[in-house]
């Protein structure tokens, strides 16, 4: 594993990028649009409630709400961002909300029969970036199609609870989830769309109150230092596939790094080479498949 040191130099190709941030309006979205603000990006935030206390310029960032958990509500905010600036530098798919308590209660109708969980954390944490995700590939393609320049970078927010057993339900499930839309799709945009994520643990971002947290003995880091992480992101153009966890306001690349996760499951799964060798071939006859198919029709 790597630590890493963010310079303010690191972050200087902020400067003039256009940058969409979902659930920018608090806690590590809010920080990492003020922090692309103050480093000369115009900044488009997409969240269902305004930012509170709004920024200082009504113009910079702009502000659209946004349900991520809708597919329209969010491709309505790509569109409105491509007709303001003419392109899309970067992506954070950020928006998130606290763990269900309550996920595994089990509820009945009134004929007594079992009723669905509640998805509304799955549906924001995890739903969310998919959409996101794809929407932001979808703009990235069609830049490249019509040679409009574009930095190309998604970042997303996992967790800490990315990486571990951690007992919150519904968000663990979730942000594990958000890890995988990162490994799932690192090497089918290699060359393409930079995709990269950060990991960050306890931090003050009113999910839950650094107050609560300090009762049980958690010191918490401020949003202002995950913020540093993504912009580090955004800024250095070699950066594919990476991880950055946060504590206490450092920083260390977990994936891609030695000793990380990718070498980790490599010692774990001696033939993790060749199993993504034979997916790739099994998604080839799958397209195969399919093509056949539509050509029957």
């Amino acid at each position: 594993m790597a630590d890493i040191t963010i310079s303010d130099d690191a972050l200087r190709d902020i400067k003039d990028k256009i940058i969409i941030i979902t659930g920018g309006s608090s806690g590590i979205g809010r920080a990492t649009a003020q922090l692309c603000v103050d480093l000369g990006a115009q900044v488009v935030i997409g969240d269902i409630n305004p930012p509170k206390p709004a920024f200082a310029s009504s113009e910079n960032p702009k502000f659209f709400n946004v349900d991520v958990t809708q597919w329209e509500s969010q491709r309505e905010m790509f569109m409105q961002t491509e007709k303001l600036f003419g392109r899309i530098d970067h992506v954070f798919a950020n928006a998130g909300i606290r763990p269900t308590p309550e996920f595994l209660e089990f509820n009945v109708d009134d004929a007594g029969a079992f009723q669905p969980p509640n998805l509304k954390t799955i549906n924001v944490n995890l739903i969310g970036p998919i959409y996101t995700t794809h929407l932001a590939c979808a703009y990235f393609a069609k830049f490249a199609a019509e040679k409009i320049p574009a930095a190309a970078s998604i970042v997303l927010t996992a967790s800490a609870s990315s990486l571990q057993t951690f007992t919150s339900g519904d968000y663990t499930i979730a942000k594990h989830g958000v890890l995988g839309i990162m490994r799932g799709l690192v090497n089918k945009l290699k060359g393409e769309v930079r995709l990269n994520a950060v990991a960050p643990s306890w931090t003050d971002t009113g999910i839950i109150s650094a107050d609560l947290l300090k009762q049980v003995g958690v010191t918490t880091q401020p949003p202002e230092a995950v913020a540093r992480s993504v912009a580090f992101l955004f800024a250095d153009s070699t950066r594919h596939g990476d991880v950055i966890y946060s504590w206490d306001s450092q920083f260390r690349e977990v994936n891609n790094a030695p000793g990380g996760l990718l070498e980790a499951a490599e010692n774990i799964l001696p033939n993790v080479a060749s199993e993504e060798s034979v997916m790739g071939k099994v998604l080839e006859l799958f397209r195969a498949q399919a093509e056949e198919a539509r050509q029957k029709a």
